[in-house]
């Protein structure tokens, strides 16, 4: 099916559906998946409608950000606790993709070499760890590989963000931005302000409006000034968080992207940029949300969902985060500066940074505390299955969940992906809970 997808773009036979992340310790946080499956459903749905259409990963390997790389953790069985393993050391602007295997891949190769007797897709995993490991691949490329194998026979499209060929068919746009740098990012922090003045949030920080462009350099990212990228080759040029989504409509036009909260809010914010450059903004999609638990007796219905089909709640946490966000960045900014050999450039990027990091768990926190359930919940249900200060697909790692329930897992994934744009046409949009058994590692370490 992917062949055949492949041979439909090549000859204009098709459309795609889009989405993206970027790699991750075991293939970052478990969204990742439920983005890549709702691509999936939505191209099979619209393809089953005769509109054939493909779906397309985008995998952010050029990303230079490493801590937000190994934000994703495990539940150690044997332990009782999540494990989370440092980031490797190195330099600040190497790519994540563009690293070694050897060394970013063997925390999670160890953990997966120990359950490759689970099932079929838990040895398949730890074979593409254990391979990557032992040769000369990269970080990008094993995670590619490994996302292949979950979603074998969808026919997904993986793209590498770090594809120069990728790039040098975006020169004529490259070209374009750089002249109207300024011009852009003023549109963009000027959205900012009115989404702040309506209570909302200005997702973008003022630094990455400004370090729009970085070039490609033996696998680092580099940072370019305006001037500079007018002389860049194309192929050399990476788009930064601002400019991504424009390349990816302006090469792709896709007829979906699925994306999720925090992508909303970014998107919301670049609003008036699509037509500044006379690009369409695609169709926009809600990635499936959905939640695992081993409690057969726990209903979504029931709010076991983690409570978070509670609207009310969650938009008022929501708007909560926001107007407590910008006061917690300026004390973090000033804290920051405060310290000795810290640029205030450098002390206002970190800033950022953090706080944008921090509005998701803010916004859960209160969500939980709103409601009154947080003891509750922390009571009936397993460690992994609640776990403290962030939503689980925020904070378990995609080849864990993986490992543990294997294929069924992926199919159910699938089918929960397919209702969530079934319902949601009729404007049903909720949240999945997903039924799994009690996995087998949890039994041996409970003997």
């Amino acid at each position: 099916l992917a062949a055949a997808n492949l041979d439909a773009l090549r000859n204009g036979a098709a459309e795609v559906v889009i989405t993206g992340q970027q790699p991750g310790f075991l293939g970052g946080p478990l969204y990742t998946l439920y983005k890549a499956a709702a691509a999936v459903a939505a191209a099979r749905l619209r393809t089953a409608a005769g509109r054939p259409t493909v779906p397309l990963f985008w995998s952010g390997d050029d990303d230079d950000d490493r801590q937000e790389a190994f934000e994703a953790r495990i539940w150690d069985f044997r332990r009782g606790g999540f494990l989370q393993p440092i980031p490797p050391t190195g330099a600040s602007d190497v790519m994540v993709g563009a690293a070694p295997a050897a060394q970013w891949a063997a925390p999670g190769a160890a953990w997966l070499s120990g359950m490759s007797g689970a099932g079929d897709l838990a040895a398949d995993l730890a074979a593409v760890w254990s391979d990557g490991v032992a040769s000369d691949s990269s970080w990008a490329r094993l995670l590619r590989r490994a996302l292949l194998r979950l979603l074998r026979g969808s026919g997904l499209l993986v793209v590498s963000g770090n594809d120069s060929g990728l790039h040098a068919m975006a020169e004529p746009l490259y070209r374009m931005h750089a002249g109207r740098r300024d011009e852009l990012a003023a549109l963009a922090a000027a959205r900012g302000e009115e989404l702040i003045a309506a209570g909302g949030h200005a997702q973008l920080s003022a630094t990455a409006l400004e370090r729009t462009l970085n070039r490609e350099d033996g696998g680092r990212r580099l940072r370019l000034s305006d001037a500079e990228a007018a002389t860049v080759p194309a192929a050399s040029l990476r788009p930064g968080v601002a400019l991504r989504p424009l390349v990816q409509d302006w090469l792709f036009q896709p007829a979906g992207v699925v994306v999720g909260p925090g992508e909303i809010a970014y998107l919301e914010q670049l609003r008036p940029v699509y037509p500044a450059l006379a690009i369409r903004r695609s169709p926009l999609l809600p990635r499936l949300f959905a939640r695992l638990t081993t409690d057969p007796d726990r209903s979504a219905a029931g709010g076991g969902a983690a409570g978070d089909r509670d609207g009310t709640a969650r938009s008022a946490a929501d708007s909560a985060a926001a107007r407590i966000i910008p006061a917690v960045r300026d004390c973090l900014d000033r804290a920051l500066a405060a310290q000795d050999g810290v640029e205030a450039a450098a002390a206002a990027e970190l800033a950022d940074r953090l706080a944008g990091r921090w509005r998701a768990e803010i916004a859960s926190g209160l969500a939980r505390i709103a409601r009154g359930s947080a003891g509750n919940a922390a009571a009936a249900e397993s460690p992994w299955e609640a776990p403290p200060g962030a939503r689980q697909e925020r904070k378990l790692a995609v080849y864990w969940a993986a490992a543990c329930w294997g294929d069924d897992l992926v199919a159910a994934v699938d089918a929960a992906a397919e209702e969530h744009f079934r319902r949601g046409a009729a404007g049903d949009w909720e949240e999945h809970l997903l039924h799994v058994p009690e996995p087998e590692a949890s039994r041996k370490a409970s003997r």
